[in-house]
């Protein structure tokens, strides 16, 4: 059975956001697609365990920044994370993928919050995933 994250997605974003038209951050309209992208490249079930991974290599570049420790940034956490992963097409366009969501929402969208698209993404996956069973 195929899987329509994108729609997933949407839908869960308006259970996070609201209307479209009035609550969304402005980043969304961007964000969106390049999460897609990731589920599309590396596959639904690996793409949950990336944006977990995504997840956690965020908390660790804000909790460095916190503490003012040296910030190596969010790739070098999120390489951690993953370990060493054969860098194939499909993972390298993930990992591009979340390194221009993380831009887009760390550098030019104060309205938004990195965690959150993710927690969308990852609530995305979970409904596919139940969709599949």
């Amino acid at each position: 059975m195929d899987t329509d994250f994108g729609m997933s997605l949407t839908i869960t974003m308006g259970e996070r956001f609201g209307s479209p038209t009035n609550g969304w951050p402005p980043s969304t309209e961007y964000v969106h697609p390049f999460l897609v992208i990731i589920v599309r490249s590396i596959g639904l079930e690996r793409a949950s365990g990336f944006f977990d991974a995504a997840r956690q290599a965020y908390q660790r570049e804000q909790e460095v920044a916190r503490v003012g420790g040296f910030q190596l940034g969010f790739p070098t956490y999120l390489s951690n994370r993953l370990g060493d992963e054969e860098p194939t097409l499909a993972l390298t366009a993930a990992w591009e993928a979340i390194k221009a969501v993380h831009a887009l929402v760390g550098q030019r969208d104060s309205e938004a919050d990195f965690e959150q698209y993710i927690d969308c993404a990852l609530a995305a996956c979970a409904r596919e995933m139940t969709a599949l069973v």
